[in-house]
């Protein structure tokens, strides 16, 4: 009972300035111009979809409370980010609950689609889940750039020290050390 009194605040600045900084990373125009990520309202969800999970990989893998509480109130983040933006863009007040629960569904479907080979460091399968998952409707796609950013971002953020990430000191990989 009296653990309510105790339980960090949502309101705290850490998960909003983590969520801001990973979003405005996400935004890197390369992405949708290099990679070949469609410049749509979901093609850019997809990119911040991405980086929350492998925030939250990196998150998960610490295992400290601390960590765990912060990768829950990213996503947590994230999720009321997706509500506000499908309101924005005038889905009806019926329609955001189902439309929200399957973009989160396709959220977790990054962890069946990639967590495997990740962990692996499968980078032909990765290539092949990105080229469905992301380009599929796209002329020219190139999942081979997409995959190896995953590998190499996957692979950074272990290397970062988890009092830094704690701190919002996240360091990106720029995405256009990848453009081609």
């Amino acid at each position: 009972m009296l653990s309510a009194f105790f339980k960090k605040s949502s309101s705290q600045p850490a998960p909003q300035q983590l969520y801001g900084s990973l979003m405005t990373h996400a935004r890197s125009i390369e992405f949708f111009t290099d990679f070949g990520v469609p410049d749509s309202v979901m093609g850019r969800f997809d990119v911040l979809s991405l980086h929350i999970y492998l925030l939250a990989r990196r998150l998960r893998e610490d295992g400290s409370p601390i960590a765990m509480d912060l990768s829950q109130e990213v996503f947590d983040l994230y999720v009321s980010d997706v509500e506000r933006a499908l309101r924005e863009l005038g889905i009806g007040d019926t329609s955001v609950p189902k439309k929200k629960k399957k973009m989160i569904r396709s959220f977790y479907g990054q962890i069946d689609d990639f967590d495997e080979a990740i962990n692996e460091g499968d980078e032909k399968t990765i290539t092949h889940k990105v080229s469905e998952r992301y380009l599929s409707e796209v002329e020219n796609p190139k999942p081979e750039i997409l995959a190896k950013y995953m590998l190499a971002t996957e692979a950074h953020l272990k290397t970062q020290d988890m009092k830094k990430i704690l701190r919002v000191q996240v360091d990106w990989l720029p995405a256009e050390s990848f453009a081609k």
